[in-house]
């Protein structure tokens, strides 16, 4: 264990020395991620121990060192597309460059080459052939729409003196009814019965209880209620000089010093509490 946190040292000052990414082996971040879970684990098992200040330094060192290479390669990304994608000088090209970082992990690789992918989308919206291509569409797109509207417009109508000459002779011809007897009879349009809407008769049982037609049978979470207690936060007087610690909510407490008045999960109390070395205070 204490071998791969100095490894983890190393790597860190490399990482602050070099501009270059440090070398390490592919299969770094899942070491990573298991050292922290033992460190955890060890530190649940002896809360007194040192290894709670360990793992501390270890998160602290390890954040570092991720975010510090994660900006080398997102710079070693840009300059790369920098130089491949010209812009702005005639017809653009792209010829990506090989400058691809050295001691990249897996999944730093796939980070690296999302990146050039981005930017190279970026560009390509940007780049005159693309404003040019886009222009071309708009200039397409109102001629056809012009020339649309010009082959809607209805031909002119013909001499209608013709047909409205005909039309005041039927007029004229045509009976002028005066009796009311002879007009038509006017149609009675059958009138639909509207349907009167029925409410749904509500039995009162379940306006009072929504649950009576709930058929399954209740249970109780004791897990839930047990860590919930585990993990309730209490207030604790300590007596004795103690180091950090991790509690059951995965947290760093500490260090502690006598006449502290501190606030921890109750599990992690109740070691002090069993070791004399603090009590329980109300406030």
């Amino acid at each position: 264990m204490d071998q791969f946190y100095q490894e983890l040292r190393r790597v860190q000052k490399k990482e602050r020395n070099n501009g270059t990414l440090a070398r390490v082996e592919e299969d770094f971040y899942n070491k990573i991620h298991q050292y922290l879970d033992e460190l955890k684990e060890e530190a649940m098992r002896d809360p007194f121990s040192n290894v709670s200040g360990m793992l501390k330094q270890a998160q602290i060192i390890a954040t570092e060192i991720c975010e510090r290479r994660e900006k080398k390669i997102s710079e070693a990304a840009v300059v790369n597309i920098q130089r491949s994608y010209h812009l702005f000088t005639g017809k653009p090209q792209f010829d990506l460059v090989d400058t691809t970082p050295l001691n990249l992990t897996p999944e730093e690789e796939k980070f690296y080459f999302s990146l050039i992918d981005t930017l190279r989308n970026h560009r390509g919206n940007i780049s005159l052939e693309k404003l040019s291509d886009d222009d071309n569409e708009t200039e397409k797109i109102v001629k056809s729409k012009e020339t649309q509207s010009n082959t809607l417009i209805p031909p002119a109508p013909e001499d209608k003196d013709d047909e409205v000459l005909k039309r005041l002779d039927e007029i004229n011809k045509a009976e002028i009814i005066t009796d009311d007897s002879q007009k038509p009879a006017e149609k009675e349009i059958p009138k639909t019965p509207v349907k009167k809407e029925v409410k749904p008769q509500v039995n009162s049982a379940i306006e009072d209880n929504p649950n009576v037609l709930d058929n399954q049978d209740e249970f109780f979470d004791f897990e839930s209620k047990r860590v919930a207690k585990d993990t309730e936060l209490v207030t604790m007087l300590v007596f004795d000089e103690v180091g950090p610690i991790v509690g059951v909510d995965e947290k760093v407490y500490g260090p502690f010093r006598p006449q502290d008045l501190v606030t921890l999960p109750l599990v992690n109390a109740k070691i002090f509490f069993k070791n004399r070395k603090g009590r329980q205070v109300k406030i």
